[in-house]
């Protein structure tokens, strides 16, 4: 009886042990070399999609899409009774992950909406009869080969070079590699990251300005691509001064620069009011009149900074006309006036001068003129008179101005 009572303890051992073990191999799921077909649709349609799974980690996922099919490939993965398909290449919208609910070895469950399939959607290892899955029609058997590798034959690029500014993300080159379906991967390389760094989908990120190239492999072929990264416009421009008073007639200097240091430091610089102060490329200002006027400096994305300027002192205006028509025999005064322009300090003041002029003439042989400026015309065509001005102030200070040309035409 005790051999009995032994013998029985011990074939539960058994048993249990078998059951055990049992459901230890059913906790995980082999995928590897099946395919798993979505027999009916939501609209009725026999075999709808279907999915490979790879011996190598790789799948391919057939949908069909209004009447066509499109293709999601990439790796995959089992976690307890979850199969994640990572998406590499995609036949239709911006899909990053395909999720299946693994029911057993011969069942998943859809867990995501894609352009055809819907969530929640039975897959099975079991192709229904007369299967279209291969959108060619004609009983398809559950021994569809795996993808076979499709080697990369030649790697084109759109351009040859490529550019972008400072801080650009996810700048994509624009790479096709020969034929469209290989199963080789681009590899991008970058042989400067301190200029740009680069992911394993070719999107660009520029970190400096500078100049390098990136490396594409994919199989055996390789190509490479020229890459410069251009310095971010400026955010501002800083002047110094940012108050400019010069003397009139004299000079003074704007220094400018654009922010961040590293932006184009490009300037140019304009003068509101060129008949008060003008202003070269350089930044060099020079006092023509006295009075206030502003020095624009702008970058060259439009950004500015203005600096305002004080031309300070006096000066006498001096207008003349500088054409007159006498008859031959006859005689014409030249009209003429003066004002003197003060400026200090913000104060602005304008008044009459009184003149006392000069005037001769080298061409004595067509033209006479006397000291008020009076022209008697000889009898010559388009003579010439030379002026050389002279002035008085109110206050009886004389200051020389400059000769200016005075034209007379004679009518016979």
């Amino acid at each position: 009886m005790k051999k009995i009572r032994l013998f029985a303890v011990l074939l539960m051992i058994v048993m249990l042990c078998a059951c055990s073990s049992g459901k230890k191999e059913d906790e995980g799921f082999d995928l590897s070399g099946k395919t798993y077909y979505n027999t009916i649709d939501e609209y009725g349609n026999e075999d709808h999609s279907k999915v490979w799974f790879g011996k190598d980690g790789s799948f391919v996922f057939r949908d069909n899409f209004f009447e066509g099919y499109y293709e999601l490939e990439g790796t995959w993965s089992v976690s307890e009774n979850v199969a994640t398909l990572n998406v590499e290449k995609s036949g239709v919208g911006n899909y990053d992950k395909v999720i299946f609910e693994i029911k057993d070895a011969d069942t998943l469950v859809l867990k995501t909406s894609l352009a055809g399939s819907f969530s929640d959607q039975i897959f099975s290892t079991t192709e229904t009869k007369g299967s279209t899955a291969d959108n060619g029609g004609g009983g398809n058997t559950n021994t569809d080969p795996e993808p076979k590798d499709v080697p990369c034959t030649g790697l084109t690029s759109k351009q040859n070079y490529y550019w972008a500014k400072e801080g650009v993300k996810d700048w994509d080159l624009e790479i096709k590699a020969t034929p469209s379906n290989t199963t080789d991967k681009m590899v991008f390389k970058s042989n400067d990251e301190s200029v740009v760094k680069i992911d394993d989908r070719g999107h660009a990120t520029t970190v400096s300005p500078g100049k390098t190239t990136i490396d594409v492999t994919c199989g055996s072929q390789k190509l490479t691509v020229e890459f410069e990264t251009k310095a971010k416009g400026p955010d501002s421009v800083s002047v110094d001064p940012k108050v400019l008073t010069i003397y009139y007639n004299n000079t003074g200097k704007i220094d400018a620069k654009t922010l961040p240091e590293k932006a184009d430091q490009t300037v140019t610089f304009t003068s509101a009011d060129p008949g008060i102060a003008k202003v070269d490329g350089s930044g060099n200002v020079t006092g023509v009149m006295p009075g206030k006027t502003k020095i624009t400096v702008t970058a060259v994305n439009g950004v500015y900074a203005e600096v305002e300027v004080n031309v300070e002192g006096e000066a006498v205006v001096f207008s003349m006309d500088n054409y007159v028509s006498v008859k031959a025999g006859s005689g014409q005064k030249i009209p003429y006036s003066g004002y003197l322009i003060s400026y200090y300090d913000g104060n602005y003041n304008k008044q009459d001068v009184t003149l006392e002029l000069d005037f001769h003439t080298t061409h004595t042989s067509a033209l006479d003129i006397d000291g008020n400026g009076c022209v008697y015309a000889k009898g010559a065509i388009f003579e010439t008179t030379d002026v050389p001005v002279y002035f008085t102030f109110s206050d009886g200070s004389s200051l020389y101005v400059t000769s200016e040309t005075y034209y007379v035409h004679v009518e016979k």
